[in-house]
């Protein structure tokens, strides 16, 4: 981080991309079933190499067309914080997406959506160590470290575009795919005035898809690309859906998955369909150039997912006959 050379900064990731909607694409935003959708997304990576990231997200969509009928919206909440500076990374946004069917019976939908938040990013370098406080024999929090440091935190605008494509034919069959753009404004994020120093542009590229394989088996397989400045990261695999109860107002399935992370690790899922719940675990097991420091390990990864149903009573309206008929 403190490199005299030009250098960038990048965003968190989820390995359970699918389970943190409105974070991979406002365009995301309703594409779902009933009226609200509640996910919340929890990971800890590089334990095992020094103080892990931590990361946390939250986001609340609504599916009732407040303004215009098929405009939905919804805010989320990320925070990130990593390294014995306590280095934290906190957004919030809210998203709008407005889906168009291209057909009359709804099978095929085309939905864009937009992007606004705000980014702080702030950093503790007093509990920082520093190589001038070694005074020969030991280390000497006492000393002065030499360092001239800038200011301590940054605040910025964000903004972010996205489109999806869905195809619906039937119960338990679909394809939702889609691209988004972020990180537009390209926010400065240095502590020390450079300006070069930027948050990159982040494009992503994913798909995911619900397939029956008979009555009680469904796979679920996905593929996730995104690109940031010099970096770059590809997610594939699959889930495999068993459904123990799928009836009027009850719904059990547990699911699990292999999925891989190109040139990074690859990582086991987990999880349980339960009515209008849904929670999933995951696992990385590390085998990139940081084996020799993670012995193999990557990150933890807990999702939670409910989407409300709001009850609306059919308005009957009762013709009274006239008493001469």
């Amino acid at each position: 981080m403190l490199v005299l050379s030009n250098s960038f900064a990048q965003d968190v990731h989820f390995s359970q991309f699918y389970m943190n909607p409105v974070y991979l694409n406002p365009a995301l935003t309703g594409n779902h079933d009933c009226d609200y959708r509640f996910s919340a997304n929890q990971r800890t990576q590089w334990k095992s190499v020094s103080r892990p990231y931590n990361t946390f997200a939250l986001s609340a969509e609504n599916k009732s067309g407040w303004i215009l009928p098929n405009l939905y919206h919804a805010v989320n909440l990320f925070h990130d914080v990593a390294g014995d500076g306590d280095f934290r990374t906190l957004e919030f946004n809210i998203s709008s997406a407005y889906q168009i069917y291209l057909d009359h019976d709804s099978v095929h939908s085309v939905t864009p959506g937009i992007q606004i938040g705000v980014n702080h990013r702030s950093i503790d370098f007093t509990a920082l160590s520093w190589d001038n406080q070694y005074n020969g024999y030991y280390y000497d929090a006492g000393l002065g470290s030499g360092e001239n440091f800038g200011v301590s935190r940054r605040t910025g605008f964000n903004a972010a575009v996205g489109a999806i494509y869905a195809w619906r034919p039937e119960y338990r069959k679909e394809i939702v795919a889609g691209v988004g753009w972020f990180n537009i404004p390209q926010m400065k994020q240095s502590f020390y005035g450079d300006d070069l120093i930027k948050r990159d542009m982040r494009f992503v590229i994913h798909a995911k898809g619900v397939w029956p394989l008979n009555f009680e088996w469904d796979l679920q397989p996905g593929i996730m690309t995104q690109f940031q400045g010099k970096y770059k990261e590809i997610i594939f695999g699959a889930n495999a859906r068993y459904l123990i109860i799928d009836k009027r107002g009850e719904f059990i399935a547990p699911y699990a998955g292999v999925w891989m992370r190109n040139k990074d690790a690859a990582y086991l899922t987990a999880g349980i369909y339960y009515n209008r719940w849904t929670a999933g675990i995951s696992y990385d097991i590390n085998f990139s150039k940081l084996v020799p420091a993670s012995n193999l390990r990557g990150g933890l990864e807990f999702s939670v997912q409910y989407i409300l149903c709001i009850f609306k009573p059919k308005q009957i309206t009762h013709r009274i006959c006239p008493d001469y008929l």
